[in-house]
């Protein structure tokens, strides 16, 4: 069985706002995903099941109005498999995943096999085709894909856009991710924010990755 806690991750990276000024030349610029300079966020993970439980905690770190980014996640689910004799049997899996964004260019850090993959994110091609900024990007690609704004909620004070879409639920604070529900197949996945600091600055090693060898994600 997958880490369910990675799919969400990866879930979480794709499906967040993008930002980006209509102005900026996406070929020479930093690409603004954000309307906040800079943070630190802290997120909490919960994960329930009648056969899967875990929790995590991630770190994002982002500088340059998103330019530039860097998401750390730990985490630990434990699965309970059922035998025929009646009797329960559990794993526990642990694990380590890093996401890096820089411009235009995403990076995923896979700790197992020591290598990174790197890839071009897809909807700064979209913005570039379509000519659109940060939320109208953002909201444009999800009301396609069926989702459905919903009244504002805070979280931890930050006043959010709330979308659902394909039974996940997004809290969205000037195209940041602060928090997400996803419901799947009997599973809850939580993942909120639990510690905010926006406008401070961010050292530039916070964004180093490992010392491992890239391989584009075309080549895999």
């Amino acid at each position: 069985m997958k880490n369910t806690l990675k799919y969400l991750s990866i879930l979480f990276f794709v499906t967040a706002f993008v930002a980006c000024d209509k102005d900026d030349d996406l070929e020479s610029k930093d690409i603004k995903r954000y309307n906040v300079e800079s943070g630190m966020v802290t997120y909490a993970t919960a994960i329930s099941g009648p056969y899967v439980n875990g929790s995590g905690t991630n770190q994002l770190y982002f500088d340059k109005w998103g330019a530039l980014e860097l998401k750390n996640e730990l985490s630990s689910e434990t699965v309970i498999t059922y035998l025929p004799d009646g009797t329960e049997e559990s794993t526990t899996k642990d694990a380590h995943n890093t996401y890096k964004i820089d411009n235009q260019k995403v990076y995923v850090v896979d700790y197992k096999e020591g290598y990174i993959i790197t890839k071009d994110d897809p909807l700064i091609e979209y913005m570039r085709q379509n000519d659109l900024d940060a939320l109208e990007a953002g909201k444009e690609m999800l009301e396609k894909l069926g989702g459905v704004q919903l009244a504002n909620e805070k979280v931890l004070g930050y006043d959010c856009e709330v979308w659902e879409l394909l039974g996940i639920k997004q809290w969205i604070y000037k195209g940041l991710t602060l928090k997400v529900v996803t419901n799947l197949a009997g599973i809850t996945i939580i993942e909120e924010a639990t510690s905010i600091r926006f406008d401070i600055p961010v050292a530039d090693n916070y964004f180093d990755l490992p010392d491992f060898p890239m391989k584009d994600i075309n080549d895999l």
